[in-house]
């Protein structure tokens, strides 16, 4: 029984009980976190939506810079042809 009153065995415990009460801690984090994105990813989320707004708010950027270009040529035309 005197090994339970020796310094180095309480320390030992304390040690094993804390590492394992870590690692029983993380596990039990990234099952939840691992649980919410597999739901999220099951309701598809708002991936789709973000992915449509996207295409429109491109597609609208693209006519911008397509005008912008137009005008820009038809500048340099108008340069190009001054004596």
């Amino acid at each position: 029984m005197e090994i339970f009153y020796n310094f180095w065995f309480w320390i030992a415990v304390v040690a094993v009980v804390g590492i394992t009460a870590g690692v029983i801690t993380n596990a039990v984090n990234k099952s939840a976190e691992t649980r919410k994105y597999v739901a999220d990813a099951q309701s598809g989320g708002n991936y789709k939506k973000v992915a449509e707004d996207f295409a429109a708010l491109n597609t609208t950027v693209i006519a911008r810079l397509d005008a912008v270009e137009s005008r820009l040529a038809a500048i340099e035309k108008t340069l190009t042809e001054i004596p």
